[in-house]
């Protein structure tokens, strides 16, 4: 409880008295107590002093009114008057002056030395703290054994709540609420996070407090104005932030453990009945429509996919340096892909979000894999799927050596154009991009249409194939295909 004026005088070893200042006054908290005969004390105070002289220096009445103008600017709590010594009673300029700025004056006997009432505020203040120590104490026992009640991050902030006196809230950063207590609370969620990404506050805003997991903001902590305790906040923003980095682990976990299955799924190594069994527990059915989307970003850090949140509904998982979400019924695609896409944005640039059908059966996974791969790839951003080709499906196919026969085919011309400074790779794409039209192909690239004929035959004879023919045609158009996948993903 904190020390009032009030309890200063109303201690009877100390035998104060009250000699003028209004009751109300007597609330006001004292910090410490200052002892002075300074003329001017305001440098030595910082608010809330119980300031205690002798007058030693107030002799007249304009340096009394002086000295109690100046503690009053000091925002003393009061000012203690010791008689007996300089003077037999309080002086009529410090009274009058007192009750100018409206200053509690305690007069101090003789027989009460100034250390005596300075050894009362020291013990009343550290008795406080020292309550108050226990009291938090007690207030992170009881939001840990919250934490570890098997309850999770709902009994964390529940308990908070409790001791706030305030609801309480924890929001990712995407605005879904993760936790809230108690759960009629109503919270402006938009604004929110407006004001957590440097937007702006108002006056009636909730205290927003980062959570930050692996040196990346993953969360807020949100209270509404706490009539006590405000101070256990901090060890409640670690509590959290503690439980979402278990949370995270337990996810990369099961992502892992999911992406391995659905890899051997689209690989062909497990049948439907073996892939159904071991997706049961991801509760993946076969008798559902499921919808997928397979994302990437540039320069992928596999830790990063493995954290990402989880999205609302549905599994993901990781295969390779691409992250899976396997949508549920009536989940929407759209919205689903945009979330992923926000979060790949958060770590690198671009990021590639494509979107398969929905199929039912082990069969229907696959082929909504196939369908978002080949949709990823083909540029930055969120890309719904198209009609499937084989070329797509070829491309789709981690089984496939593709990209180490792409290389083997196009390294003629990729050293060519090392040594030499030429286009011959850029003239092939060109050329296959426009259907053999060589005019079209000059202007795309500003150059004669007899440099655009010389370079094509220069790539023929390097890769010793003809660009008349349908099958090598068709071998050149992969290899550029399978490396261009190939460099969009570093």
């Amino acid at each position: 409880m904190t020390l009032r004026l009030a309890d200063v005088l109303a201690d009877p070893d100390l035998s104060l008295r009250l000699v003028d200042g209004a009751l109300a006054a007597l609330n006001r908290p004292v910090r410490w107590v200052a002892v002075t005969e300074l003329a001017d004390p305001r440098p030595f105070l910082s608010g809330g002093e119980l300031v205690l002289t002798t007058g030693l220096s107030q002799r007249s009445a304009r340096a009394q009114r002086e000295f109690v103008a100046r503690v009053a600017e000091g925002k003393a709590a009061g000012l203690g008057f010791g008689i007996g010594l300089s003077h037999d009673k309080i002086p009529a300029g410090t009274l009058a002056e007192a009750r100018v700025h409206g200053l509690p004056v305690l007069e101090i006997p003789y027989e009460t030395p100034f250390i005596a009432v300075d050894r009362f505020v020291a013990d009343r203040i550290l008795e406080e703290q020292y309550g108050r120590f226990a009291d938090l104490l007690d207030e992170h026992d009881t939001l840990a054994k919250s934490l570890l009640s098997g309850r999770g991050l709902g009994a964390l902030i529940e308990s908070l709540h409790q001791i706030l006196g305030a609801p309480a809230m924890v929001l990712d950063v995407y605005g879904g609420v993760l936790a809230t207590a108690p759960e009629s609370a109503a919270w402006p969620v938009e604004q929110i996070l407006f004001a957590a990404r440097g937007g702006g506050t108002s006056q009636d805003q909730p205290a927003i407090l980062p959570i930050t997991v692996e040196d990346s903001v993953e969360a807020y902590l949100c209270c509404r104005r706490p009539r006590r305790s405000a101070d256990v906040l901090p060890y409640a923003v670690s509590l959290v932030g503690l439980e979402l980095a278990r949370r995270r682990a337990e996810l990369a976990g099961k992502r892992q453990l999911a992406g391995q299955v659905l890899e051997d799924l689209v690989r062909g190594i497990i049948g439907g009945p073996e892939a159904e069994r071991r997706l049961a527990p991801f509760g993946i059915r076969a008798t559902d429509e499921h919808a997928l989307l397979v994302a990437t970003v540039a320069a992928a850090d596999g830790r990063r996919l493995l954290t990402a949140p989880p999205l609302p509904g549905g599994t993901t998982a990781v295969v390779e340096d691409c992250l899976i979400a396997v949508l549920e019924p009536g989940q929407s695609a759209r919205d689903a892909a945009q979330l992923l896409h926000a979060h790949l944005s958060r770590h690198g640039d671009p990021a590639r979000v494509g979107v398969g059908g929905w199929y039912t059966g082990m069969t229907g996974l696959r082929w909504s894999y196939y369908e978002a791969h080949e949709a990823m790839t083909r540029a930055p951003g969120i890309n719904e799927r198209e009609q499937m080709s084989l070329s797509g499906l070829l491309l789709a196919s981690e089984d496939v050596p593709l990209r180490d026969l792409a290389r083997d085919v196009l390294r003629p011309l990729r050293d060519f154009d090392a040594e030499h400074g030429g286009a011959l790779v850029e003239t092939l794409r060109a050329y296959l991009d426009e259907n053999g039209s060589v005019a079209a192909v000059a202007g795309r690239l500003i150059v004669h249409r007899n440099t655009v004929r010389y370079r094509l035959e220069q790539i023929e004879r390097l890769t010793g194939r003809s660009l008349t023919a349908t099958a090598d045609r068709v071998q050149l158009w992969l290899a550029l295909s399978a490396t261009r996948l190939d460099t969009d993903r570093r």
